[in-house]
């Protein structure tokens, strides 16, 4: 075995080129840095493409307890915060997205390690170039310039899927770990750690009970977090219903249910109507449907669902979710890009990507699900039916959380997801060439 120094010297150099060469992406501040930078930022501008690259950090922070949004990834940036505030008073987004794309580089090199078994130097090198080509592209890159709590995937995932097969504590401690930094980070992934479980039992079942075990504490402690956030709740079940379901029915020429408001269907909570073209349209209704049916509930969502559960398969087809899959994300206007200097290598990534994949990422992430179970044998099958379906639930878990609204940034989980599958098939393509040369 080489000793680490030699293993990981030409991926440091990588990481640190990757991480200079990108500092100039930032993502814009839609309003939702609060959740995270509060206790120890003052504010950071909003809607607006010129933002500082350093923020004051404040002389007193404000204590844990203060954070509305209970997250995973706040408490990483507020510990981070704490350590920094000894050296400097400013909290510079530059260096701290250069620290996370080292980390990031240096996580997917050690599972390109453990997954290749390629001995051939020049293959080997191929193999590893060419794989790291989709997941450093500008839309991923960019959230390490952006106080967004779906950033933790990042890293998290590339550390579930290199340390999962181990069955020792120097496996469990970093899967678990991650697997509850991501559940804990964004409602949006509460459930991740039921697909850490499916996979124990499809495809490792050794110290079963202990898995089990350790995925009911980490789901646990979403479900706590998901729980104790309340900020945000009344405006996703609003745009669930009004601004999804019932948007999805009206344009594809369902019956609504009897009590709806139809002059609310499609309108968001700041009187924004959806539009296929431009995203939205502004109207003058600002907040009214909004406090007219503060009532809703996602049990009318799933209740749409039931009645109509062919809505299911159809929705991945839907021309208003087609309007959502771009990785040059978007803030509900198709005009208000979210990511801040998107120009050079990694940018052209993200467009190649778009031209590639972008109708056809679901399609290929429920191929790959198939794949993965009729291949369980294939050490590398259980990885990709954990990328498979963490991306094709992230689809259905975004419609139904909040709409249409902000979809496409909501996605984010299942195009990262369908980046890492790529990942790993270029790893088992080349493997496949070595063997059969």
């Amino acid at each position: 075995m080489k000793p680490l120094i030699i293993k990981y010297f030409i991926p440091f150099i990588v990481a640190l080129v990757v991480a200079f060469t990108s500092s100039h992406l930032i993502m814009l501040n839609t309003g939702d840095y609060y959740r995270s930078v509060f206790p120890f930022i003052e504010s950071i501008p909003q809607f607006t493409r010129d933002i500082p690259f350093s923020f004051p950090l404040k002389e007193n922070f404000d204590s844990l307890s203060h954070y509305e949004y209970k997250s995973s990834y706040s408490l990483i940036l507020y510990t981070y915060a704490l350590v920094i505030r000894f050296f400097t008073n400013l909290f510079n987004i530059q260096l701290y997205s250069t620290l996370l794309k080292i980390l990031y580089i240096l996580t997917l090199t050690t599972l390109f390690y453990r997954v290749q078994k390629i001995k051939n130097k020049i293959i080997f090198f191929a193999a590893y170039f060419l794989s790291l080509m989709p997941v450093i592209s500008s839309s991923n890159l960019v959230f390490f310039g952006s106080f967004y709590q779906e950033q933790v995937l990042l890293i998290c995932l590339p550390m579930i899927l290199a340390c999962i097969g181990e069955n020792n504590i120097k496996g469990y401690l970093p899967t678990f770990l991650s697997i509850t930094i991501i559940a804990c980070s964004k409602s949006q992934f509460f459930y991740v750690p039921l697909i850490l479980l499916c996979y124990y039992i499809f495809y490792d079942r050794k110290q079963l009970k202990l898995k089990i075990a350790l995925t009911a504490f980490s789901l646990a402690l979403s479900l706590m977090c998901m729980f104790k956030t309340t900020s945000t709740v009344a405006y996703n079940k609003y745009h669930s219903v009004y601004f999804g379901v019932y948007e999805y029915e009206r344009m594809n020429g369902i019956d609504l249910p009897e009590n709806t408001d139809k002059n609310c269907v499609g309108i968001d909570s700041w009187g924004n109507r959806f539009d296929l073209k431009s995203g939205v349209v502004s109207t003058s209704l600002g907040e009214t449907c909004f406090n007219k049916h503060k009532d809703t509930s996602f049990k009318e969502t799933i209740d749409e669902v039931l009645k109509h559960p062919f809505m299911l398969l159809k929705l991945p087809f839907d021309y208003g979710v087609k309007t959502q899959l771009t990785e040059n994300y978007f803030h509900v206007y198709k005009a208000m890009p979210l990511i801040i200097n998107n120009e050079g290598f990694y940018a052209k990534i993200t467009s190649i990507k778009d031209a590639l994949f972008k109708n056809i990422r679901f399609i290929l992430l429920a191929l790959a699900l198939v794949f993965s179970l009729i291949f369980r044998k294939d050490r590398i099958s259980g990885l990709i039916f954990l990328c498979s379906c963490l991306g094709i639930s992230q689809f259905y878990i975004s419609f139904i959380g909040e709409g249409y609204r902000d979809m496409d940034k909501h996605l984010f989980g299942m195009n990262f997801s369908f980046d890492m599958t790529i990942f790993l098939i270029i790893v088992s393509l080349f493997t496949l060439l070595k063997k059969d040369s």
